[in-house]
């Protein structure tokens, strides 16, 4: 890899995963996230809304890059992870802008 890419092989693998193997596998962020919060509000009693729900993963990656960090480690998976859910955070707002996020809704009856 050129000068001009490195740190995007991080981005380019978050990529695949998000709209690759794990979007044919989970589906859409929404529909997956919008268990996650359900489960979420189940165990804990706290409503979070979809958004919510993905900052906390990256949350939890970023707790695990700092852990990982302060060790001297470079954690790739972890970064990995915390850019895709970033990008899943971002096809949930496209889903709500563009419209497709009622077709979303009425798929999976909420809201």
């Amino acid at each position: 890899m050129d000068k001009t890419t490195d740190g995007a092989e991080i981005l380019l693998e978050a990529h695949a995963l998000i709209t690759g193997d794990r979007h044919d596998e989970y589906a859409h962020p929404y529909e997956d996230y919008s268990q996650t919060r359900d489960i979420f509000e189940a165990f804990t009693g706290v409503s979070l809304t979809v958004e919510q729900a993905i900052l906390f993963m990256v949350a939890v990656k970023m707790s695990r890059l700092r852990t990982a960090l302060k060790a001297d480690r470079w954690p790739y998976d972890t970064v990995v992870d915390a850019a895709g859910y970033l990008g899943c955070l971002s096809m949930v707002a496209e889903a709500k802008w563009n419209g497709t996020f009622r077709d979303l809704v009425k798929d999976i009856g909420d809201e």
